[in-house]
């Protein structure tokens, strides 16, 4: 319970460090995502959402979104290897998966303020079944 507060707060932080930072990195956004090693559905959804809507926008905050699932993936690992039972290994991989479902529900929320496009809305749908549920 401590971890989920902690990890809580931690994400929190990390999230509004994110909508002050610009991803620094010369690859395009294609690059990033496929780096990024996504579920091969969510990959698929994010590739098409900026092949549709070639913005510069949706663009800032697919890489926010990719920096936040970064962060993540490292923060899972760093903790998995310091848990010392297979309960608190399930535990940080349960903790993972729901900041994972934060981070869908962000994007999607942050993709959604953009425009009232329907096919965004309806790839913005198909992310959230498809992808970081539970």
């Amino acid at each position: 319970m401590i971890l989920e507060h902690i990890s809580n707060f931690l994400m929190k932080a990390f999230m509004i460090r994110c909508c002050n930072l610009v991803m620094k990195k010369d690859g395009d956004v294609y690059q990033l995502i496929y780096e990024s090693n996504l579920d091969s559905k969510l990959e698929q959804i994010l590739i098409g959402l900026v092949k549709d809507n070639p913005s510069p926008k949706i663009e800032s905050i697919i890489q926010k979104f990719l920096l936040y699932v970064q962060h993540s993936t490292e923060n899972f690992w760093t903790t998995y290897y310091s848990a010392k039972t297979y309960e608190e290994k399930l535990d940080c991989y349960y903790q993972y998966s729901k900041n994972q479902c934060l981070a869908t529900e962000v994007l999607v929320r942050d993709l959604g303020s953009l425009s009232s496009d329907d096919e965004i809305k309806e790839n913005l749908d198909a992310l959230v079944k498809e992808s970081f549920t539970f």
